[in-house]
């Protein structure tokens, strides 16, 4: 139980780290509750980083954008931290992912992410715990891996003069290409089911060894 809790504390600690650093770039906008994962888990020897551009198509007006910092603690969990800056004025969240269906010959994995955002909307902010249930399939292609994806984010979001549950429903895929293994890019769309928005998101996202952050560990 102490070695697991001295990794979790370790890898929360970089993490912490990676925020730190790239909270100092300076962003022109942010996206918000989209989704952008399959689940799929990233083994804990590796992190991942993803830049997400994000359209947002009612309620508020502008392009977005956020950075998503992921991790694996073992081969069915992991956790994500989100930073950004921008239309919503920022958010900062931590999810924690657990996957007890793996994706296997005839089964899809299956799983969810849950945590908490903190972030400032139009001048009031707002606190949201967040639900992503999770199911992927990936597939082999001639020219990478295609995992198809979908999840029914729902929250329950506090603001300065109400509680609302926002919820939607999300669909997109990764692609993984074959020459280029540690780069995935994403694509996908989420509709506002509940007091929330609907989106058109891309993004890409790079995959690297623990041995990067050797330097960390003095």
């Amino acid at each position: 139980m102490k070695t697991a809790t001295k990794i979790l504390l370790e890898k929360l600690i970089r993490l912490t780290i990676l925020l730190a650093i790239v909270g100092v770039v300076p962003g022109s906008a942010q996206a918000y509750f989209s989704t952008i994962d399959t689940a799929e888990v990233i083994a804990p020897d590796q992190y991942q980083i993803s830049l997400e551009p994000q359209l947002i198509l009612n309620r508020y007006d502008g392009a977005n954008a956020v950075m998503r910092f992921d991790t694996g603690l073992n081969e069915s969990s992991g956790i994500r931290g989100i930073l950004g800056f921008g239309k919503v004025d920022f958010e900062l969240g931590g999810m924690y992912k657990y996957v007890p269906f793996p994706d296997l010959e005839k089964q899809p994995a299956i799983g969810f992410e849950a945590g908490a955002i903190l972030a400032r909307v139009n001048g009031g902010t707002e606190f949201s715990l967040r639900f992503h249930p999770l199911i992927s399939k990936r597939f082999a292609t001639e020219v990478g891996d295609l995992i198809p994806y979908a999840s029914l984010p729902i929250g329950i979001t506090s603001r300065p003069d109400q509680t609302v549950v926002p919820i939607q429903i999300a669909g997109g895929t990764e692609f993984r290409p074959l020459n280029y293994k540690n780069w995935s890019f994403f694509g996908e769309l989420g509709i506002n089911l509940n007091q929330s928005f609907s989106y058109l998101s891309v993004a890409a996202a790079w995959r690297f060894n623990d041995s990067a952050l050797s330097g960390f560990k003095k």
